[in-house]
C-alpha cells in the first residue's frame, strides 16, 4: 500500500546512543495525515525512547515482549525495531536470521495475555537490513488497546547472531517492562539486561 504522508507535527527522538533524552518524556507522539485511496487518515506513533541504549543480543530467549503503554485508541497500522544502533549501522550481517511480530493483550496481572498477533517472517535480518525495519500490519485488522506487549519472536538463525543486537534501552527498569521466555511453554521471566525494547507503534486514529 502507497502512502503519501504530509507531515504535521515532528518532535525528533535519538537515533544513537550517543544522543540523550529526558527519561520523563521517553512518549513521544508524530501526528501525521496520509492520503490513501482519497480518505484522509490521521495517525499518531508512540515511540519508546530512553537517556541511552544498549544491545539485546537474543540470547536465551526465543520471544522477548516489551509493555507498551498510553497507545492511541485505533487501529494498529505499524511497529518498527531498530538494531545496532550502537554500532556502525552499515555494518553488513554475515549471518541470516528471521524474527515473527508478536502482539499480546495485558492480562489483569500485568503479565501477557492473549495473543492477539503473530507475523510470521516479518524481520529477515541479513545484509540488506540497515539500522531498522518497520512492519506495516493493517492488514491483521487489529484494534489498538491502551496496553500491549508487543515484540519479537526468533524463528530461525544461529543461537547467538554476532554482529546483529536490536536496541533497547539500557536503564528504566522502574519505568518499562521487557519479558522473555524460551518457548511458547515456558513461563514468562523478566528481561534484566533490557529495560525495554526500542520500537515505535504507529495507529490510524479513530474518527
Amino acid at each position: 500500500m502507497k502512502y503519501f504522508l504530509f507531515l504535521f507535527i515532528f518532535w525528533g527522538v535519538p537515533a544513537t546512543a550517543q544522543n540523550f533524552v529526558n527519561m520523563e518524556k521517553d512518549t513521544i507522539y508524530m501526528e501525521e495525515v496520509v492520503v490513501s485511496k482519497g480518505k484522509k487518515l490521521k495517525m499518531k506513533t508512540l515511540r519508546l525512547t530512553g537517556p541511552c541504549y544498549s544491545p539485546e543480543p537474543f540470547k536465551d530467549a526465543g520471544e522477548i515482549v516489551t509493555l507498551a503503554e498510553g497507545i492511541p485508541a485505533g487501529s494498529l497500522e505499524s511497529v518498527t525495531f531498530y538494531f545496532n544502533g550502537i554500532f556502525d549501522n552499515k555494518k553488513e550481517h554475515s549471518e541470516r536470521a528471521t524474527f515473527g511480530v508478536l502482539i499480546y493483550t495485558v492480562d489483569e496481572n500485568g503479565q501477557p495475555g492473549r495473543r492477539i498477533a503473530y507475523d510470521s517472517k516479518a524481520l529477515i535480518m541479513d545484509e540488506k537490513a540497515k539500522g531498522k525495519i518497520s512492519i506495516n500490519i493493517a492488514g491483521l485488522d487489529l484494534k489498538s488497546e491502551s496496553k500491549l506487549f508487543i515484540g519479537l519472536i526468533k524463528e530461525s538463525g544461529p543461537e547467538e547472531i554476532d554482529d546483529l543486537y536490536f536496541d533497547c534501552m539500557c536503564s528504566g527498569h522502574d519505568k518499562f517492562m521487557t519479558l522473555a521466555r524460551t518457548s511458547e511453554s515456558a513461563p514468562w521471566e523478566r528481561r534484566w539486561v533490557c529495560a525495554g525494547m526500542r520500537v515505535d507503534v504507529r495507529v490510524v486514529l479513530d474518527r
